[in-house]
């Protein structure tokens, strides 16, 4: 298994459980409110938008991980 595969799993699972929560809290949060369906869609995209940067910076971080470790190289303590 090579390590783009190695990276995508655990983004796309983390990515995952975010979109879940953060998806059902907008949708709970706004709804609780009163607003208006527009006003629910509109957050849920704004969210989406969020969850989106969240798996980027997960496979962004994974990747770079396995690279370093198909390198060899050591874990520095920073």
């Amino acid at each position: 298994m090579g390590p783009l595969l190695k990276a995508i799993i655990p983004a796309a699972l983390l990515t995952e459980i975010a979109a879940i929560v953060f998806f059902t809290a907008t949708w709970a949060i706004l709804a609780e409110m009163h607003f208006g369906q527009s006003v629910i869609i509109g957050g849920e995209v704004v969210t989406a938008f969020g969850v989106i940067a969240i798996g980027v910076t997960v496979f962004r971080r994974a990747i770079r991980s396995e690279k370093r470790m198909a390198a060899g190289e050591t874990a520095t303590d920073a």
